[in-house]
């Protein structure tokens, strides 16, 4: 297997964004009345610096993450743009050194920070830029005195400039912030906001980068709870600190502000004044009381979220009120993150539980691993891996795809892990709704390592199994072969006594939550599997039906599934290839639901032994045959109908490739006016009443998709009627045909991906 790779931090950053949704507003532990502590902390103690090995456990609670050297971008977080005035006028150079300091300094050291080196860009020449600047000269054959002399600065690409036009364009200086100014577009496309309004915070009001935003969250929504007030708040303000002039004029990159980067909130700022104190009566300024209307649980609970207090005071600071200072800067409305991408996730997965571990792959093929929180769900955009653990050889693989918790409709489509751009897929396997859990089964092509990638439109958690593998017949000289058969209703609990596989019977279903149910179809194979279609009708509460061998199944909660349903929903229906064992009465295999439903089995085809005779299996596509939704020719008659929907009653003709003898394709029923069927059959089994076996069964409210295997007539027709009005989708798969060289090797069902939390 290839080794999958480590996220780079700044694709920690960025990936939330665009592949996962938190679910809902930030959630609380029961609130805590506070009394004791409600009195604002005006003489704080700042608890110990944060470890190396505390923050990345995420356990912060009882220390502090203070600002390290460097800017954001120097912790893995986006860089963003910085006004750099317009067309300025270059001045002679004057040589650098010790105790330098300004804006010309703030260049050199940036320009040694992309060079390599682990300094601060802070404007100020001390002995750590000294040694930079040494360690720069070595290494590019200067002289080695520390000096930044014109030489050196040529070589950095910096020049000693003046003047020039300020802001430059594209830079809009609102008299606070330069938010939303041109210039910044695609730096503040990278910040989301609160979806959901977190007590008095308005949706949109907390911007920050997607893998920071949760702390902010869960901070204001925790101390809310709990009873502190907040009257004003925010974030994200594209300006240099308080400390320095705002509007950037004159400064560099080294004085932007943590909130230029949405990595800092300030609350309530009337009650919470930045301000410069000094000692009293030949005190420490550390003992001046602070203004402030913060208890000292609200710092507490930030902490745990990993923000610093800036009430504890800048420039070193008042670790408590014995530190000696003469005067001290404290801005007690402001609370900021100094961790990593990564550190910030695992203060996020300490504090809110942690969720199953999946790995991505972007749309350059680059593949990472992703451990989700426990509230977390992968959304729109996502790429999810699944490694089939195919035998040597296998070319396909049959899987039954369930997804779950989707916040709106959408679609998931099983593809290659190539390099593919973002955007729509032209094709699904199947669709997702709002609220439902739904499965469809597909057949999927992999990869050389046995794999192959499921693409999501919109937010949801999936779930995989696979049913068996596709393989060449010299890898697989014994592989199975496919037999279709006209449909054979081998079970239906509304019409007949419902069966365990010894034989003990009960009258007319429903069938009882948690029975073993015995399903037998005559055959004049021995087959090793069968082909079926599964439906479950009035359910009683969301469950599933798992089918497999009688004896692999066992009663009880199973780690794999054919078909899902959800309460209230009338009927659902799912293609499942299941393993048999043929007896006396046939080909015999079991289901088992842990809920009480009607249920009807139809049997469609069998895989037995090559020697029986039988069709091999040949990948094609996808190929999208028909879409009523646009324009669409009637092979036959050649009569076309753009848009318009097809009626009850309708009967869509599609044309398979030369030489199939069946067609795997994927149906899907898009806008229904009413419940109803989409039935695939050859055409002229549908045109003299024959046998057929609904493949999707379809209700208001979205689109809906299910495999089929539909036998063709010699002509190399074949048809789906459906029942009621709607559109219809026909991608073409592949084929089964004489010639087709891929065996089918069936297998017990096994779990392969589950993108649920833990339970």
């Amino acid at each position: 297997m290839t080794q999958v790779m480590k996220l780079s931090r700044r694709a920690l950053s960025v990936c939330l964004v665009a592949v996962f949704a938190v679910g809902g507003a930030p959630v609380v532990d029961t609130p805590t009345a506070v009394v004791a502590a409600d009195a604002p902390w005006v003489l704080p103690t700042s608890p110990p610096r944060c470890t190396t090995e505390q923050m990345n456990s995420g356990n912060v609670g009882a220390c502090v993450i203070t600002l390290g050297p460097g800017l954001p971008e120097t912790r893995g977080w986006p860089q963003p743009p910085f006004p750099e005035p317009e067309n300025p006028t270059v001045i002679p150079w004057v040589d650098l050194g010790i105790g330098a300091s300004g804006p010309i300094v703030a260049k050199v050291q940036s320009a040694l920070v992309a060079w390599g080196a682990d300094i601060a860009a802070d404007g100020q020449f001390g002995p750590v830029t000294q040694m930079a600047v040494k360690s720069y000269q070595t290494a590019n054959g200067l002289a080695s005195t520390g000096i930044v002399d014109q030489a050196m600065a040529t070589l950095l690409g910096v020049q000693n400039t003046t003047g020039g036009t300020f802001p430059p364009s594209g830079w809009t200086w609102l008299g606070w912030g330069y938010n939303s100014s041109p210039a910044l577009a695609a730096f503040e496309a990278q910040l989301v906001g609160n979806q959901q309004q977190i007590g008095a915070m308005r949706p949109g009001s907390l911007r920050s980068f997607p893998g920071s935003l949760p702390l902010f969250e869960n901070f204001y929504a925790e101390i809310q709870a709990r009873g502190y007030v907040i009257g004003d708040g925010g974030s994200y303000v594209f300006r240099c600190t308080a400390s320095t002039r705002k509007d950037c004029a004159g400064l560099t990159r080294a004085a932007l502000s943590n909130h230029a980067y949405g990595l800092a909130s300030d609350i309530n700022t009337a009650k919470n004044p930045m301000k410069t104190y000094y000692g009293v009566n030949g005190q420490t300024a550390c003992q001046t009381p602070v203004v402030t209307d913060m208890p000292q649980w609200v710092i507490q609970t930030a902490e745990k979220w990993g923000l610093y207090w800036g009430g504890y005071g800048w420039s070193s600071g008042c670790q408590s009120p014995a530190t000696v200072r003469t005067s001290v800067s404290r801005d007690p409305m402001h609370f900021e993150f100094n961790g990593t991408p990564e550190q910030a996730r695992a203060i996020l997965r300490y504090n809110l539980g942690a969720g199953a571990c999946i790995n991505l792959v972007d749309e350059n093929a680059y593949m990472y691993q992703w451990c989700m929180l426990a509230r977390e769900t992968p959304g729109p955009g996502s790429r999810i891996a699944v490694d089939t653990n195919a035998p040597a050889g296998a070319t396909a693989a049959l899987v039954n795809i369930a997804t779950t918790s989707a916040v709106s409709n959408g679609y998931i489509t099983a593809e290659d892990c190539a390099a593919r751009p973002l955007g729509v897929r032209q094709w699904s396997n199947g669709n997702v709704r709002a609220g439902r859990t739904a499965s469809a089964t597909a057949i999927v092509s992999l990869d050389a390592q046995g794999r192959f990638c499921l693409y999501q439109s919109s937010t949801f958690h999936s779930v995989v199994d696979v049913q068996g593998y596709f393989m060449p017949s010299a890898a697989a000289p014994a592989g199975n072969l496919y037999t279709p058969v006209s449909p054979v209703r081998a079970l239906d609990t509304r019409t007949q006594p419902v069966c365990t596989p010894a034989g003990s019977c009960i009258p007319v279903g429903p069938v009882p939550a948690d029975m073993k149910v015995g399903v037998t179809a005559v055959t004049s194979v021995s087959p090793v599997a069968a082909l079926t279609n599964l439906t479950a009708i009035d359910p009683s509460q969301p469950g599933y039906v798992t089918a497999d061998a009688c004896d692999n199944l066992v009663p009880g909660p199973q780690t794999r599934s054919n078909l899902n349903f959800t309460i209230g929903e009338t009927i659902r229906t799912n293609m499942a290839v299941v393993p048999v064992v043929v007896n006396s009465l046939g080909a015999q295999f079991c289901t088992y639901s842990p809920r009480q439903i009607q249920e009807i089995v139809d049997v469609v085809g069998y895989f037995n032994p090559p020697a029986q005779g039988g069709l091999g299996y040949t990948p094609v596509g996808p190929t999208r045959l028909v879409d009523t939704r646009g324009c669409w020719t009637d092979p036959v008659t050649g009569v076309q109908r753009c848009g318009v929907a097809n009626g009850a009653g309708a009967i869509i003709r599609a044309q398979a490739p030369a030489g199939a003898s069946a067609v795997v394709i994927n149906i899907t029923g898009v806008q229904p006016v009413s419940a109803g069927m989409l039935v695939p059959a050859a055409c002229a089994t549908m045109a003299t009443g024959g046998a057929a076996s609904p493949a999707v069964q379809a209700s208001p409210g979205g689109s809906i998709a299910n495999l089929a295997v539909v036998p063709v007539d010699a002509n190399g027709m074949f048809c789906v009627q459906m029942t009621s009005s709607m559109h219809v989708v026909l991608d073409l798969v592949g084929t089964f045909s004489p010639t087709g060289d891929l065996r089918f090797v069936p297998v017990s069902p096994v779990r392969l991906l589950d993108s649920r939390p833990p339970a």
